[in-house]
């Protein structure tokens, strides 16, 4: 069988989603095939410090060791996201008690990990995209206004000179929040702040039957003169408001599946001096987080790799042109 990363890696680093379980059952699997990958919850505020000061590194630690062992670059998510976060760090605090957690945590990860990463998503979906509103009104915005995406960047920087700092989000093709996002990146790029990318997280499904917009976002990103990652893809095979179920997809979907993985991963070639890598969010279709979201427990199957960590259909599509 061919090799995933070897048929990519004139184009870009193929990376996967992993966490402290699946490097020890998919681990062959992840370093014969990917050489990236990225934490997928271990990194998050909320998995490291549940209680104030009191950091719990083992996981992302056994992640990162992992990655140095089979020589696979890491994509440090996220620093600053408005789901994960503990409680703690927005009870009983002014405006500088709020920015002192916030620099604190940057520094902690910075010094811990920065060294081993080649980017992070430094702020991930704080646009609005409910509403005809710009920013989302999360606890970060209440308690420090439009400030804390300019700050958090301002001090990834600081922590991590050398890496690429990235602001991440899904929908991002969509044109109402692509063009939300254009907004954000040109204003904090207007006034200086080091924003070296746009994380295009690539959330979509089978009936994502058009590749225009993909490219209209991909070309209109690019206008701001940042880089772009492909960061957390995979192909459901429901729309995100269908709620039923499925025993199987039939050979219809996992065709239709694949088509659009080609159709993808095409354009993604063709941008291959400014697409840095292209992440899968997962290994295969068991540890999807897809199985449990946006329906709890609901089987889907949005990965290259099934069940059984056997090549699907959608694997062999991406490999053969």
């Amino acid at each position: 069988m061919e090799i995933l990363k070897e048929k990519y890696k004139d184009y870009f680093l193929i990376g996967a989603a992993v966490n402290a379980s699946t490097i020890r059952t998919h681990g062959e699997l992840i370093k014969n095939h990917f050489n990236s990958v990225t934490c997928e919850n271990e990194m998050k505020f909320s998995n490291l410090c549940h209680r104030e000061k009191d950091y719990q590194f083992d996981k992302a630690d056994t992640i990162v060791q992992f990655a140095k062992d089979h020589e696979l670059k890491m994509r440090m998510h996220t620093l600053v996201w408005h789901n994960q976060v503990p409680e703690w760090v927005f009870l009983d605090t002014t405006k500088e008690g709020l920015e002192e957690r916030l620099s604190n945590h940057i520094h902690t990860l910075g010094k811990r990990y920065g060294t081993y990463c080649y980017s992070v998503d430094v702020v991930n979906e704080a646009i609005e995209d409910k509403s005809d509103g710009f920013l989302r009104e999360s606890k970060w915005f209440q308690g420090l206004g439009n400030d804390y995406i300019e700050r958090a960047f301002l001090l990834a920087k600081q922590e991590m000179p050398e890496v690429k700092l990235f602001y991440n989000d899904y929908n991002e093709t969509n044109p109402m929040k692509r063009d939300k996002i254009f907004k954000l990146i040109k204003e904090l790029k207007e006034k200086g702040i080091p924003v070296d990318g746009i994380g295009m997280q690539c959330h979509i499904n089978i009936y994502h039957s058009s590749m225009d917009e993909l490219k209209e976002a991909i070309e209109k990103y690019l206008s701001l003169g940042v880089s772009l990652e492909i960061t957390e893809m995979d192909v459901s095979m429901f729309r995100y408001e269908d709620r039923s179920e499925i025993l199987k997809p039939t050979m219809e979907q996992y065709k239709a599946q694949a088509r659009v993985y080609k159709e993808c991963f095409q354009i993604f070639r063709e941008y291959k001096n400014d697409i840095t890598s292209v992440t899968l969010w997962g290994v295969t279709d068991d540890v999807s987080w897809l199985n449990h979201f946006p329906v709890s427990n609901r089987r889907n199957w949005p990965l290259l790799f099934d069940e059984m960590m056997k090549p699907k259909e959608a694997f062999y599509e991406i490999m053969n042109f």
